[in-house]
């Protein structure tokens, strides 16, 4: 620094310092300037932050007493400021006076303060020092080695900076050293010159800050970074830091190399590179969810598909969150991108199990209920036509089970070459097909597609198998003439498909030409409020069986309408009108009553972990009523909830997802187990197991049929039991009507097992009449 010419440009480098310590410093200045004249050579005064000291050596002495030549040197170190008065060339009466100064403003700093001798012995220590290096007193370090107390490249440091400071020239370093009880402390040291009359170094003054909390800080946040740096570089992830209106990164990962073929470095260059990398048809819905980000400030998740730098197409999950600053702005916005396509290839994979039907590799129900919704929400005209086999059962018992299904395989590509290459060709179960038609369907041009399909059975599947006759009914509804949703158009052709079976078989009706076949029906649905006031309905049962022991675990009730005059009405005739109807709340609620008292009567005859499974329809799902309902059946019946099992198909959790979910853990919450029924004929979706956590799985009776003769049947059961144990679920398998097909579910682990093999569905007296020889067999 320049050297300071007067009293003024002392205070110029200066504050305010307390009144105590100016009247001491103006008491000794006073006295030493009436003692006489005595030079001083080299004398140092040490300054707290904010020393005003020229005025008052000004006022003390006199500006004509005063020569002086100072040059100020200012030590850097958190507590305050030294200042280094090089020459005062003005005499004094007594050199203890001096040093009584210099003593008073050493202790004065919050630094450790200290005035080594050139070989390095601590001559003078400030009181605060002395605290700061864990010493009783100053007088504990006088005479000490400073050096002494470094190690290592530090000791080096502080050779070196004392060995600047003994040349002339003010030097600083940063160490750690050990203080007086062993503790080590980080140190910021400053070691300034002082010199003689001679010109030459006579001590230097040492200020050392105690930075020891600040460097631990430091050294956690170095530690944290290389941690973060170390997991960014060995994870397939980008982690991200964007600006809040995404205009500009502030730090994006190594990962995003291997994620989206980029560098950091091309993201600094370029923000928008990424969204460049995009498919067209990803990039609009990606943008507004950002823009929704960036407007609602709330967290978002997005899914899309970008094409790499090396061509490939990958799809990519981001997750956002917005970081707020403290005035509740948003500051930036942070997330993580991750590589999802593996992940959605299994999903396709687990799709494409979901929804094709496995005998004839057509799309099942699920895919054609999907495939018709999107069509009516896109308002594209379309042709439902429902193909229902004549007399199949028939056929099945004659040929056998193996001939039967090699001929509705053939069936299944008779259609599909029949109709256009646009057309979806679906599986409904069993003997039942359907055919969705697009573009404008007038009724000529499905009338002549329907009549070719009819002539086809008749001639190439008749010629192929040396089969009977083989004839179908078909059943034709269009979009949106018969119905603007699918159930209506799926209900119309199924009606019309039933009137062309009523009207002789082996022909087709449209929709509105069934209305007459139908009357039975609503006769059906008129008789139905009396039936359950009449005690028309019944209930059967069927077992459920443990496969080992063969033990019965559970039954199903199956309700039954004992109609007066019809006698006993199948199912498949009166479910569907009490679906239609409403009605099926009621005699549901019936059901789940007499199902639960008889669970009760058999529990208190000493089958007290028996079972109780009860059908619920999609109907029944959307109605409020349905929690309360098996909430008081299990009060009134005192039946332990885990032993009640509700059964829903998928058809039923599609129709308001959100519904379904929202009912289904209110069930739960009572205790009672779900299951989901006809697993895999496209009612049964496996992502509905992660959407619903059921219980149970129902594999439906068109799998187990083919176990012993059909190896990917066998595979695809296999693979259903594995995965649903892996997700804690317990498998059932329906329709077990073989010896084979029992030990094939027993040996992949299969946990319950039902069929005619085993019971058929019957009263309740009769129903564990069979169990004993079964174990026995």
């Amino acid at each position: 620094m320049d050297p300071i010419q007067s009293a003024s440009d002392l205070d110029a480098h200066a504050g305010g310092w307390s009144a105590r310590n100016q009247q001491f410093l103006s008491y000794f200045l006073s006295r030493a300037g009436h003692r006489g004249t005595m030079p001083l050579a080299s004398f140092v005064i040490a300054v707290a932050a904010g020393v005003g000291v020229g005025a008052l050596v000004h006022q003390a002495v006199g500006e004509t007493a005063l020569a002086l030549r100072v040059a100020l040197s200012v030590l850097a170190g958190g507590a305050g400021l030294a200042v280094v008065c090089r020459k005062l060339d003005f005499d004094y009466a007594q050199r203890s006076a001096a040093t009584e100064l210099a003593s008073g403003l050493l202790h004065a700093n919050r630094d450790c303060l200290k005035v080594l001798a050139a070989d390095g012995k601590m001559l003078r220590v400030s009181e605060h020092g002395a605290e700061l290096m864990d010493a009783e007193s100053p007088d504990q370090l006088s005479g000490a080695d400073w050096l002494n107390f470094w190690s290592g490249d530090d000791r080096k440091a502080a050779e070196k900076a004392l060995a600047g400071a003994l040349a002339g020239t003010s030097t600083s370093f940063t160490g750690s050293c050990a203080t007086v009880k062993g503790r080590t402390k980080w140190w910021n040291s400053t070691l300034t010159p002082v010199t003689g009359d001679d010109g030459e170094v006579a001590t230097v003054l040492c200020a050392s800050e105690d930075v020891t909390q600040q460097c631990e800080l430091l050294k956690t946040l170095r530690e944290r970074d290389e941690l973060m740096h170390e997991m960014e570089s060995h994870v397939r992830l980008v982690f991200y830091s964007y600006s809040s209106n995404f205009e500009h990164f502030h730090h994006v990962s190594a990962g995003v190399e291997s994620v989206f073929g980029l560098t950091p470095q091309d993201l600094a260059n370029r923000p928008s590179a990424w969204l460049e990398l995009v498919v067209p048809e990803d990039l609009e819905p990606l943008l507004a969810e950002m823009s929704r980000i960036a407007s609602e400030a709330t967290e978002g998740r997005i899914e899309y598909r970008i094409r790499r730098p090396d061509g490939c197409l990958r799809w990519i999950r981001s997750t956002a969150y917005p970081v707020f600053d403290d005035s509740a702005k948003v500051a930036r916005i942070v997330g993580v991108s991750e590589d999802i396509t593996l992940e959605q290839e299994r999903l396709a994979a687990l799709d494409r199990l979901a929804y094709t039907d496995a005998l004839t590799g057509l799309s099942n129900r699920g895919a054609l209920i999907r495939h018709m919704k999107t069509l009516c929400r896109q308002n594209v005209a379309f042709g439902l036509m429902f193909v229902d086999l004549d007399r199949f059962k028939v056929l099945n018992d004659t040929l056998g089970h193996t001939a039967a299904d090699r001929l509705l395989q053939d069936i299944a590509k008779v259609i599909q070459g029949a109709l256009p290459p646009d057309a979806c060709v679906a599986r409904l179960g069993g003997d039942e097909f359907a055919v969705i038609v697009r573009g404008p369907s007038d009724k000529a041009t499905l009338a002549t597609l329907a009549q070719s399909l009819l002539n086809l059975f008749s001639s190439d599947v008749r010629k192929d198998h040396a089969a009977p006759f083989v004839t179908a009914s078909i059943g034709i509804s269009i979009f949106p003439e018969h119905g603007r949703d699918h159930e209506a158009l799926l209900t119309s052709a199924d009606i019309a498909m039933y009137a062309a079976k009523k009207g002789g078989r082996n022909g087709f009706r449209f929709a509105d030409e069934a209305s007459s076949d139908v009357l039975g029906d609503f006769e059906l649905e008129c008789d139905l409020p009396t039936a359950l006031a009449s005690n028309q309905f019944v209930l059967h049962f069927q077992g459920i069986h443990e496969p080992a022991s063969l033990a019965v675990k559970g039954v199903e009730a199956l309700v039954r309408w004992n109609h007066p005059t019809r006698g006993l009405v199948r199912p498949a005739s009166f479910i569907p009108i009490l679906e239609e109807s409403g009605f099926i709340v009621e005699v549901g609620a019936w059901v789940m009553d007499a199902a639960l008292a008889q669970l009760s009567i058999w529990q208190s005859a000493g089958r007290q972990e028996l079972s109780m499974s009860v059908n619920v329809s999609a109907r029944q799902l959307r109605d409020d009523s349905l929690v309360a309902i098996v909430d008081e059946a299990l009060r009134k019946h005192d039946v332990p909830p885990h032993c009640v099992q509700i059964e829903l198909t998928e058809s039923a959790l599609m129709e308001n997802a959100l519904l379904a979910q929202a009912t289904l853990m209110a069930l739960k919450r009572l205790g009672v187990r779900i299951a989901i029924d006809d697993f895999g004929t496209g009612y049964s979706s496996l992502r509905y197991l992660a959407d619903f956590s059921p219980d149970i799985v129902k594999i439906d009776r068109s799998f187990t049929a083919r176990l012993d003769r059909d190896a990917a049947a066998a595979s695809i059961v296999r693979g259903i039991i594995q995965m649903s144990h892996e997700l804690g679920i317990k498998v059932t398998a329906e329709g077990v009507e073989t010896d084979q097909q029992l030990h094939a579910l027993r040996d992949a682990g299969c946990d319950y097992v039902q069929g005619y093999f085993l019971t058929k569905p019957t009263n309740a007296d009769k129903l564990f009449h069979r169990e004993g020889a079964l174990a026995a067999s």
